[in-house]
């Protein structure tokens, strides 16, 4: 008996009561595919509310033991509340988390079910045109690799074994299947197939109605998601643009105080705020933009490889020996690295020296240029990558609407495919001499698929020519079959263009705050030295500047993922912005005490 098995024959009372109290968990875990018993699963919920229970108690009784023993972890006027609230809290968190969690994974995955539906529905539609009925084509995605199709290839497996082991008749089946997916588009096109079939009427019609207004649908909900990615966009950058320039003038003006009278707020609160605070606030934005961009079954992860292979642990090495030395800190190494920090302390004096900068700006120097060196490598890896892809679907689309014109000649799919070749189609252009070179050969369209998809990791890409393969091997690849592939394929085309041209305006907003914010407090630093200087007071600029300039640039740095995540669906994409907006900040430290100059603000 597995682990659950015991916790459900013991628990199960627990679980009979979590599941009248929380109707929804049954449904939530049908539809989020959880292959457990709900009321197995409540029964593990109450299990872990148990132990957290008897947890909260046992730290609530060391809390005020230790405060009648003197002991004090914690104030002794907050003892007793923050016992009750563990006693309270924690255990009732911890079960609303573990109930909440097929409700999250039921939102996951339904998103992720209607990114699939239009092409699903793409795939039967141009089967239909062949002749292919469509539980026919749902016994081929069942065999279907799953990165063409993931939630659907489930369901079409789930249906496969009603028809072919219980022995079902395929229209109930089908009907089965979209009464219980939790996707109300799969739901109305399978049951209307279902109904049409059964009255009579056009079949092949009807798919194609269907899939025309699946993709039509999918254009406005990318347009809404673009709208939605503008206006996070746009909320990020006012809330970390203002929230940082707020906070860097109170911690500025606090430090400039503290040199006539006691500081209000210490270093550790600036800390917490520079280097945890706002990048935690860019990590919430990044997770916020992934529930909302689509989630691809295929996705190219080498340029992460490179970024947390290579360029984060250089650009640690190089933070440790071209910034930290000029921000005050102590550090514990050997004589042998000390040694090679006292060299690189010399050349980042010297940089800082020959750009006419003043003192102080040695520490943002070097924090820069460890960013812009370390990511370097990951940068090269995400173009290269991103180049191999870029074009490919607009040359799949041109490909398939000229293939479906020389089909009409009467040559056949293998030998359109051959003549067409000789084109250029641009980044698809080599794939296509490959494919040609291989029908010549006598290799098979499921092989020549197979080593296509070895080369091309984009999914778009990969779904198209799936479409191609299939409608020729199954369907005969007729010219009516091919001119519903290139529609739908000229479809997915507008699609992308349309979402990027939404969003390529926006990019521009990340580089005027990050330009904005590090000219500003530089600037407020020269300000407040000139206004203490009327009074004879030194504010120690250069020391300022060594405190807050290294965080706006990390801020800049760490905002170039985030704009990249929000442009382009991958943190990956944010590798350029990141190397641009981290030399943008450079520029504008040195062009800054020019500003300074120019407008009598005296550093």
């Amino acid at each position: 008996m597995s682990f659950t098995g015991y916790i459900y024959a013991g628990f199960s009372w627990m679980g009979k009561i979590i599941l009248k109290m929380f109707r929804n968990l049954d449904n939530d875990i049908r539809s989020a595919d959880l292959r457990i018993y709900p009321e197995a699963y409540a029964s593990l919920c109450g299990f872990v509310f148990i132990i957290m229970l008897i947890v909260s108690i046992g730290l609530s009784s060391i809390i005020s033991l230790s405060s009648f023993f003197k002991i004090h972890f914690i104030p002794p006027q907050y003892t007793f509340i923050i016992s009750i609230l563990l006693v309270l809290v924690l255990p009732t968190l911890t079960l609303l988390i573990m109930i909440f969690i097929p409700s999250i994974m039921k939102v996951n995955r339904i998103s992720r079910v209607e990114l699939e539906i239009p092409y699903f529905a793409a795939y039967i539609s141009t089967m239909a045109t062949g002749g292919i009925s469509p539980y026919v084509s749902f016994e081929r995605i069942a065999k279907a690799p799953s990165y063409i199709f993931r939630e659907v290839k489930k369901e079409a497996a789930r249906f496969f074994i009603k028809v072919r082991a219980l022995g079902k008749e395929p229209l109930t089946a089908i009907e089965e299947s979209a009464k219980n997916f939790p996707s109300k588009t799969y739901r109305e096109l399978m049951l209307g197939y279902a109904a049409t079939l059964r009255s009579g009427g056009d079949v092949v019609h009807y798919l194609y109605r269907q899939t025309e207004m699946a993709f039509k649908e999918m254009v406005s909900v990318s347009r809404e998601v673009s709208e939605r990615i503008g206006i996070l966009l746009e909320s990020y950058m006012a809330i970390t643009v203002i929230l940082a320039l707020s906070l860097y003038t109170i911690f500025i003006i606090n430090n400039v105080l503290a040199q006539v009278a006691l500081p209000t707020i210490g270093m550790t609160n600036f800390v917490f705020f520079a280097y945890i605070f706002l990048p935690a606030i860019s990590g919430v934005f990044i997770y916020l933009a992934d529930l909302m961009q689509p989630q691809y079954p295929v996705s190219d992860n080498r340029p992460y490889y490179v970024y947390f292979l290579f360029s984060l642990p250089v650009t640690i090495i190089l933070v440790i020996l071209f910034a930290i030395p000029f921000m005050g800190t102590v550090l514990p190494f050997p004589p042998s690295i000390l040694k090679a920090i006292s060299f690189s302390k010399e050349f980042i004096d010297g940089l800082n020296n020959r750009l006419g900068l003043p003192e102080g700006f040695e520490s943002g120097i070097g924090i820069s240029l460890s960013l812009i060196i370390g990511i370097i490598p990951s940068v090269i890896a995400t173009e290269y990558c991103m180049r191999e892809y870029r074009g490919i679907q607009s040359g799949i689309t041109r490909f398939l609407r000229d293939l479906v014109e020389v089909r009409k000649t009467g040559l056949s799919p293998e030998k359109c495919i051959i003549n067409l070749s000789k084109r250029d189609y641009g980044r698809f252009s080599k794939h296509l001499i490959k494919i040609a070179n291989q029908l010549g050969w006598g290799i098979s369209l499921t092989k020549i698929y197979e080593r296509f998809v070895e080369k091309v990791r984009n999914w778009l890409a990969r779904i198209t020519m799936f479409l191609l393969v299939e409608s020729i091997q199954v369907g005969g690849g007729t010219p009516r079959t091919l001119e519903a592939l290139a529609s739908f394929a000229e479809m997915i085309e507008l699609l992308d263009r349309e979402k990027k041209r939404a969003l390529k305006p926006l990019i521009i907003i990340p580089y005027i705050s990050s330009i904005i914010t590090t000219i500003v407090v530089l600037i407020l630093i020269g300000f407040l030295n000139r206004i203490m200087g009327i009074a004879n007071i030194s504010v120690g600029v250069a020391n300022l500047i060594r405190i807050y300039v290294p965080p706006v640039v990390l801020n800049a740095y760490i905002t170039g993922l985030t704009a990249g995540k929000i442009s382009t669906e991958k943190v990956y994409g944010g590798f350029l912005h990141a190397l641009i907006l981290t030399i943008t900040v450079l520029v504008s430290m040195i062009f800054e005490p020019f500003l300074s100059q120019t407008f009598n603000l005296g550093f």
